[in-house]
């Protein structure tokens, strides 16, 4: 495979992003043993890579640390390492977020000829995602009132591109857009400003196979066979650790004690049938978009945590139940008669 794989960390010795991270490039490594992998940190994270977190430097070809700007918080370092890893590292690049798992070679991202390609967001076209209206409202609110006629808002969290001048200058496009959204709107989030960068830019991204980035919050359309899997791409209540081990932050608490893949999570990343637990089920669109809702996430809530008004429903509910069924056995004995 002659394009290289990216990851941006940021972490200390208390969070678990370099932990995430560890768990990518092992299962990375295990069906793509020849990939150059880099690892692209500030200055503050290599500083910690030593001891038990220094382990990480065997799983990857290269650390690559740069300087990052004063001031910025960790959140902001991170996004500064992202929008910018195009400038750093030289060479077709395909970057992956820490918070996915691979499951299969890559090699086939050689074949990829666009510029620069990521998978839609919820594997859906922009209009037909839950949240659009959520988004056009964000969009607004930091970039001010615009059309929305594009067809893909694209997810970040993989991305391919090429070595070529357009995609510096795209990069440089992208961080300028991400620093007025992080600095003058309050709104560190970088899927905005990559929108907001190929808007600008004439729409140059092109759809990467869903496959390089199985959204699976959103669809598992592309689990069978996928190969990268992204669990955190969302944040939802019910994403539990009741439903994956990769939504347990204990498991990645087990890499930072052991400073590394210990016996027990290899066990787990060696065999795909763990990575779910048996109690998980599928949701169809429709309840998703509901459970997603701001009355859905409210109800949710109120069920876990079992509160007054969540009985009060529940009982008006039982209630509502049984005259319904009471009703239709009086009507079929009528009928008889």
């Amino acid at each position: 495979m002659k394009t290289k794989i990216v990851y941006c960390i940021v972490s200390n010795d208390e969070d678990i992003y370099l932990e995430q991270a560890w768990v990518s490039i092992y299962t990375l490594r295990r069906h793509n043993p020849e990939a150059k992998v880099i690892l692209l940190v500030d200055k503050g994270t290599e500083a910690t890579l030593t001891g038990k977190r220094g382990g990480i430097r065997e799983l990857v070809t290269e650390v690559v640390a740069v300087d990052t700007p004063d001031g910025y918080n960790a959140m902001q370092r991170s996004r500064y390492l992202k929008t910018n890893f195009r400038q750093f590292i030289a060479g077709d690049l395909l970057f992956i977020d820490a918070d996915t798992v691979v499951g299969g070679s890559l090699a086939g991202i050689d074949n990829i000829e666009a510029e620069i390609a990521c998978v839609p967001d919820g594997h859906r076209r922009f209009r037909e995602l839950s949240g659009f209206d959520f988004i056009c409202h964000r969009l607004c609110s930091i970039y001010g009132e615009m059309t929305f006629d594009d067809e893909f808002y694209f997810n970040s969290g993989v991305i391919y591109v090429k070595d070529t001048p357009r995609m510096r200058a795209f990069f440089a496009d992208w961080y300028e857009t991400w620093q007025y959204s992080s600095f003058e709107k309050g709104s560190s989030l970088d899927q905005p400003a990559l929108f907001m960068t190929n808007k600008k830019n004439g729409h140059i991204i092109r759809v990467l196979p869903g496959e390089f980035n199985c959204q699976i919050a959103d669809s598992l359309k592309y689990f069978y066979g996928g190969l990268i899997i992204h669990f955190f791409n969302v944040s939802l209540p019910m994403l539990s650790s009741e439903l994956s081990v990769f939504y347990d932050e204990s498991f990645y608490r087990k890499i930072k004690e052991y400073g590394g893949v210990g016996h027990e999570v290899k066990e787990t990343l060696d065999n795909k049938s763990r990575w779910f637990n048996v109690q998980t089920n599928i949701v169809d669109s429709s309840h998703f978009d509901f459970l997603s809702s701001y009355v859905g996430y409210n109800i949710y809530n109120s069920y876990r945590a079992n509160t007054m008004l969540y009985k009060i429903n529940e009982r008006f509910c039982a209630y509502k139940y049984i005259i319904k069924n009471y009703t239709k056995q009086l009507k079929h004995l009528f009928c008889r008669k």
